[in-house]
């Protein structure tokens, strides 16, 4: 079920787009990130589907409703900002109820919907502190749990870690997966992060220049980008030139199976990891011209005629730059990319 959905939105500032015909969907029950650059109009979408800032054009559904024309507070949704924004003068425990409170929502029930995000969020003793004396990722947790207190349909989340460290962003990146799946919360998460993206996301909008420029799950807008520049703003990758004809594709690292594919120029795209290594052969050898170590795992950087492939292993290699290895191509991996002629 359809939980929000986007359609044709448009901004402009001073005659400059900020976005061109915005249109997604978000599944009830998921989490949907928006992944671009800064100045990409990740943050203005979200303004714009809470009520903070109006859209020149396009609409805005929530559980098929339009609320593009609501008040803020009439649309129930819940804004969690990049920094915590909690009130510095009230405790951690009245943080979290402040919306109840203002909805004129029993003390008891306030009492005991606190009590279960304390124990949901791991902050029971905090409780009684002020902001101002916990931690960054300890203020982002009650600012989480400020936003599920009213029970909102929709939560949006406008990079809500990136002023934590590596480890504590992603200790809050397994929480809120884990709280989004055990609630089944409906989540639209900003982010400039990928590997953030592929790992809470179960669908991305890859954004750039104000445009949409592929969305769909996870695996699919990596493994399988629409174009080279989608591709390289998800990371890392190989596109190898060549020519469809008769379900084969061939080109210079020699030729692949393409069944279905229509004829004509086309790229053929791997990720670095998706390679496989294997011995060499008087017709499958790749020279090694750089080897570059990445934590526990090492690239290495094959020259095959005019072109270079990356290849990504988590093996023990003994090889050195300058040696010879063999390269497997998983039929299943294959993506090809037809090029606009």
């Amino acid at each position: 079920m359809t939980k929000l959905k986007v359609t044709g939105l448009c901004k402009s500032y001073d005659q400059q787009a900020l976005l061109r015909d915005i249109d997604f969907e978000v599944a009830e029950g998921s989490l949907f990130s928006i992944l671009g650059a800064s100045g990409s109009g990740k943050t203005t979408i979200l303004k714009i589907i809470s009520g903070l800032i109006p859209a020149d054009h396009g609409q805005v559904y929530l559980d098929g409703c339009e609320i593009s024309r609501l008040k803020p507070e009439e649309r129930g949704i819940a804004y969690v900002f990049q920094e915590p924004l909690l009130f510095p003068h009230l405790t951690v425990k009245d943080n979290i109820g402040f919306g109840l409170m203002v909805r004129n929502v029993k003390p008891a029930r306030i009492e005991s919907r606190v009590d279960q995000l304390l124990t949901l969020l791991k902050i029971e003793d905090l409780k009684d502190r002020r902001p101002f004396e916990i931690s960054g990722g300890q203020q982002q947790r009650v600012a989480i749990a400020r936003a599920l207190a009213t029970e909102p349909p929709l939560i949006l989340m406008d990079e809500p870690f990136s002023n934590l460290d590596l480890l504590l962003r992603q200790e809050m990146g397994a929480l809120l997966k884990r709280l989004q799946q055990q609630l089944g919360l409906t989540i639209v998460f900003v982010t400039h992060d990928l590997n953030e993206s592929l790992i809470l996301s179960d669908q991305i909008a890859l954004m750039a220049d104000g445009k949409i420029l592929q969305s769909g799950s996870a695996k699919r807008v990596y493994y399988q980008p629409g174009s080279p520049q989608i591709g390289a703003l998800m990371g890392a990758g190989n596109w190898i030139p060549g020519q469809i004809e008769q379900g084969c594709f061939r080109s210079a690292l020699g030729s692949f199976n393409a069944p279905g594919q229509a004829p004509g120029p086309a790229h053929l795209f791997l990720r670095p990891h998706q390679l496989d290594i294997a011995p060499p052969s008087a017709d499958n050898r790749f020279k090694i011209v750089k080897i570059a170590a990445q934590g526990k795992e090492t690239r290495l950087f094959l020259a095959y005629q005019n072109g270079q492939l990356l290849v990504d292993t988590f093996k023990d290699l003994t090889a050195q730059a300058g040696d010879w290895l063999g390269l497997e191509f998983p039929s299943h991996r294959l993506h090809y990319v037809r090029l606009a002629v």
